[in-house]
Order: structure tokens, then sequence, then C-alpha cells
């Protein structure tokens, strides 16, 4: 029982032929069929397509993936939209490697058949819209049931499919607020709370989903029966703060903000170094790591200075303490004080940038950064496989699609259409390669 998919391989059936080459790959033989957009959804997907998975991006001509057409400093090669912006996207094409790509006008009868057969023939559904506009569009979760009836759906807008917030729409930019992210986010000198820097919510979100996809897999494969599931991503944003909820309970005092310090440890914070926005982190825990620190930083006597000489008198006394260190760190590259402290035995290590992550050694020899050549943007090296197995490794296997690039591979090997069918779909506005407005 290699294949969590539970159909059966027929023989000279062109809608079962696999789409994909023969590879030892954990997830093969399961078939997504991805109508999510933005982050959440499609980080899902990307996370079971890097495993195996057949995931087959559904969007229109006319409503294409939003993160096809976002800006922004490092998103388009060179800052160049190209003749064909809505391909060249390092967002979009960042989360949907090995994704096959397909455009199909939901509105159409003809484009809404189509997909009624893909779902016939896929063992997962999934999308993130906001609650009730699968059902609007005549694809609920009862019809698609009726379509296939061990399918496996994932809808994950926002707020979740019932309570009072159902029919608000919200991003991951805004669970951090709502989901109590933000409340925790802030520094010492400053009232009010900070935005992380990243949408929390959705890479969050997008990680339970791919998770709730294989557990329901293997629930089919035991039973034969599929499933509905309801993922709010709010919810998943407040799953991961439960020790702040406890401890609001137990004590009725919310966290406060500190910055980079440590409610225990001291000294603990990011201090700049030489260069333009360089950092180093330093955390003590010891005694003993704060006599090594105060041997690095030429200044052994601290050790011994009552105002630091303990845990407790060096958090009280950490704005000293920042100065002291800040004042050796400025002037030294941050590399050079991680190894100087590392050394010692005091864990430091730099603040790195892409550009940092790019260069490290040890994240070449991972191979965390897969060169993909994309036919829209040339060779970039992207984050590829999250995690490594030792006998069904995921691989980046081709490059993001293009908008529409696999209508002819899908539409004839998968659902057996002929290429003047195919054709006369782009010719009657069901499907498309272009933005369609």
């Amino acid at each position: 029982m290699g294949s969590l998919s539970c159909y059966r391989q027929l023989d000279g059936d062109p809608r079962r032929h696999a789409l994909t080459p023969d590879a030892p790959l954990a997830l093969e033989g399961v078939r997504i069929l991805d109508f999510s957009r933005i982050w959440a959804g499609p980080h899902a997907t990307k996370l079971l397509a890097d495993m195996g998975a057949e995931v087959i991006k559904v969007e229109s001509a006319r409503a294409w993936d939003p993160h096809r057409m976002i800006d922004g400093s490092g998103n388009l090669p060179d800052g160049d939209p190209g003749p064909d912006r809505w391909n060249r996207s390092g967002w979009f094409n960042t989360l949907h490697l090995s994704k096959y790509g397909i455009t199909v006008e939901i509105r159409r009868p003809r484009g809404k058949a189509i997909l009624e057969e893909l779902v016939s023939v896929s063992d997962v559904v999934i999308e993130n819209y906001r609650a009730g506009a699968m059902e609007r569009r005549g694809f609920g979760y009862e019809r698609l049931r009726a379509l296939r009836p061990d399918i496996v759906v994932v809808s994950m807008p926002a707020l979740g499919n019932k309570g009072p917030w159902r029919d608000f729409i919200q991003y991951g930019i805004g669970q951090e607020q709502l989901g109590g992210i933000a409340s925790m986010n802030g520094y010492l000198d400053r009232d009010g709370p900070v935005k992380s820097g990243v949408n929390f919510g959705d890479p969050v979100s997008g990680a339970h989903a791919a998770g709730a996809v294989l557990s329901a897999l293997w629930r089919r494969r035991r039973t034969g029966r599929g499933a509905f599931i309801d993922l709010a991503q709010l919810e998943s944003s407040v799953s991961v703060i439960g020790e702040h909820i406890i401890g609001q309970q137990m004590d009725g005092v919310p966290p406060e903000n500190r910055g980079n310090r440590h409610p225990v440890f001291a000294p603990h914070g990011a201090y700049r170094c030489a260069g333009e926005d360089r950092w180093v982190t330093i955390a003590v825990t010891t005694d003993d790591q704060w006599r090594a620190l105060c041997e690095a930083l030429g200044s052994p006597e601290l050790a011994d200075d009552p105002r630091y000489a303990d845990i407790l008198s060096r958090h009280e006394n950490h704005d000293g303490l920042d100065a002291i260190i800040s004042a050796w760190t400025q002037g030294r590259d941050p590399y050079d004080v991680m190894h100087a402290l590392q050394e010692r035995g005091v864990p430091a290590t730099p603040v790195m940038t892409g550009q940092d992550i790019f260069n490290d050694p040890h994240y070449q020899d991972r191979g965390v950064l897969e060169l993909v050549d994309h036919p829209s943007t040339g060779p970039y090296f992207i984050p590829g496989i999250a995690w490594k197995m030792s006998k069904t490794p995921g691989r980046v296997r081709w490059p993001s699609p293009r908008m529409g690039e696999h209508n002819e591979r899908v539409f004839g090997d998968l659902l057996g259409m002929s290429a003047e069918a195919i054709s006369g779909l782009a010719d009657d506005g069901v499907t498309g390669t272009e933005p369609a407005g």
C-alpha cells in the first residue's frame, strides 16, 4: 500500500494516467486540485508537491492568483516587469514549484464541467476563499462529494466556515492582531504592538493544512471515507500562543513588551556591528558564560562587579550591559564576534540576511537553496525542500507554472480532450495564458 491514494490504476483510461514521471516520492499518486491563492493555501500545497503530490493549480485568465502581479523590492528580476510580468513574480515562483498550472473560467458552463471532471479524478480539493465562496460557485462540499464520494476537501477561510465572523475577509497580516501575536511584540521604550515583519498567519496555517491533508488521507486509506476540513487560518495563529493564554488565566498579567530581551536571562539581545544594518545576537544563560563574555570584551573585572554578579543583578542592570556590549560590537564584523564568543562557549550568532544565507557553507552543504531555471526569469536560487526523508526525498521537479502553462497537458493527457477541443476552449475565452483585463 505504497500510495495514500485509494485510486485504482485503470489501464487504457487516459484520465488516470499520472502527469508526473515515475520517481520514488512519498506522495506519488496523490492528486490535489488547488483553488487556493496568495500564501496560506499555496504554502500547504507546495509542501505536499515537494513530497511528490500531483498538484494542479487552478486559476482563470480573469481572476489569477494576485501574487502573480505583486510588486515590491526584489520581487521582479532586476526590477524589470518584462513582457510577461505575470510570470515573473519572485513570491509566486517560490510558492508554486513542482505544480501544474491551468486556467479555467469557472463561470462558463464548459469551464465548470472541466473542473467537475477534474474533481472526479482528484484526491484532494483545497481552497482559501471567504466562507461560502466555493458553494456559491457550485463547488460546495456536498457537490464535490457527489462528484467523488471519498474526496478530501480543505476549506481554509481566514475566520472559518461558521461563527459570527465567518463573512469577513482577513489576510495573514491581520491575523497577527486578531490572533494575539501582535500583543506580544514590542519594545521596552515604546508603547503599542509591533508587526513581526512576516504575515505570520499564512505559513503557519499552510503548514497546518498540509498536516491535516495527510491525516485525512491516512484515515481514508483505513476507512475509505473522505473528509471536510474546516481550517480557520486565524485559529492556527491562536494555537501557537498557548503558553500566553494559559499565563493570562493563571496570573491575569499580559506578556510584557520586551523587544529582544529575555524574561530571565541577561544579557540577551541584538547588538549593532560594523557595516550597514549588521547585527549579532548574544544570549548569556549562565554565570560561566558571563565570565567568558567579560574576557572576550577585554574587561574581566566586570564579572565581579556587583551590578552584574548574578543573573538577577544583570537583568536589573540590562541597560548598562547593553551599552557596554554595543560599544564593543559596533566596530566589529558580526561573524568575527560570533567566532570570538562561540570559542569561549558564549551563544552568539549574526542576524543573517538573504545574502548571508546564500553564501553560508552550511546552507550550501545541505542544499537549502536550489537552482531553478524558470523560462520567464532565468535561473535563480530558491528555497527548496523543507525536510529530507531518507528513502523518499522530495525535490524540486520543475519551476512554478506560467499562467495556463499546463492546459494542454492536463486537459489532454489527464482528461483525454482532443487538441481541437483544447484550442476551442482558448478561442472561446474559457482558458488562456495571459491576463484577460
